[in-house]
């Protein structure tokens, strides 16, 4: 009874990956491969990848890619979602950026599959598996000196230099969603401006809680759950119609 506890709950399993071009001869029953490309379509090496099994919690096979980007996994009986991330450094911080996974389903360890992934820094997740949300992260308005009047606010991101992935980012004007947020914003620097659309007058931003509020507050995002990206990362900003 202990062995068979074991063996069904057993988490962590470590799986090695395999250079060469994964997934090259089709699927393989027990076998999990695939190729992992950022977001210029090259091989992204060190990626981790997780096969979570779809009925016993906690039940997990991880491996990691090697420099051409492959990876391969195998799996015992059941089925599995396949998920992956890489951690990144950006302007002195860790990120864990989440991965997409191509074509994404159930995988049975009796057909095996090739589950390609790659790394997106916007856009909605598969929406399987409780892979909910967006790519992005979230910048969330707070108000100050007594300025509450969110649904009449305008908020500008500018990137400043490139993106976590080294792309050029695009300006971000957009009002307030869902009262108090913008959501699936690229990660990476940004400079930060408000304006007030009921009389289309400035604002004064700062990050929040943090130094004095001025016409324009340069920002990276934070992530507030440690250890998962899966919340997403947020930039806190203030804004202000006085200083």
């Amino acid at each position: 009874m202990r062995r068979f506890f074991a063996f069904f709950f057993l988490t962590g399993l470590m799986a090695c990956s395999k250079s060469g071009d994964a997934g090259a001869d089709g699927p393989k029953p027990g076998v999990v491969t695939g190729h992992v490309v950022d977001s210029y379509g090259k091989p992204l090496a060190n990626a981790t990848i997780v096969a979570s099994h779809t009925e016993f919690y906690n039940k997990n096979v991880i491996g990691t890619t090697d420099a051409n980007g492959n990876y391969r996994l195998e799996l015992s009986v059941g089925t599995w979602y396949v998920r992956g991330s890489k951690n990144m450094t950006f302007e002195g911080k860790s990120y864990r950026m989440d991965l997409f996974t191509e074509n994404d389903g159930p995988v049975s360890a009796s057909e095996g599959a090739v589950k390609n992934l790659r790394l997106k820094l916007s856009g909605d997740r598969t929406g399987n598996f409780g892979d909910e949300g967006y790519y992005g992260g979230t910048v969330e308005i707070f108000g100050g000196n007594e300025f509450y009047d969110y649904t009449n606010t305008e908020i500008t991101l500018e990137p400043v230099g490139t993106l976590i992935d080294g792309s050029t980012g695009k300006k971000i004007v957009s009002k307030l969603q869902q009262g108090l947020y913008v959501q699936d914003v690229p990660i990476g620097k940004y400079r930060v401006t408000a304006k007030y659309l009921a009389d289309n007058s400035p604002l004064f931003v700062r990050v929040r809680l943090t130094g004095n509020y001025d016409n324009s507050v340069v920002a990276t995002f934070e992530n507030t759950t440690p250890g998962s990206s899966r919340l997403g990362y947020k930039m806190n900003i203030q804004v202000a119609q006085t200083r």
